[in-house]
């Protein structure tokens, strides 16, 4: 009976110590997609900044060329 006490408890050991490190295996994977998470958020946010920007550029000079052309349609009219 003892050693099947024995064996039982070598048995429950192991258990705890695989549970144990797996745990700490998915912390560490969970830690690392975070990061991973993290960088391509800003990868994502540097993009559309970027677009953002180049979308008020193309609208600054879509309105400069308007007003142009209406500056040089009232001054032929003009004429």
């Amino acid at each position: 009976m003892k050693k099947i006490i024995a064996l039982f408890a070598i048995v429950s050991v192991f258990g705890f110590v695989a549970c144990n490190n797996a745990a700490e295996t998915t912390e560490e994977g969970a830690e690392e997609a975070v990061e991973n998470a993290e960088a391509e958020a800003e990868s994502v946010l540097e993009e559309a900044e970027e677009a953002a920007t180049d979308a008020v550029e193309a609208v600054e000079e879509a309105a400069t060329d308007a007003v142009e052309a209406v500056e040089e349609a009232v001054e032929e009219a003009a004429d």
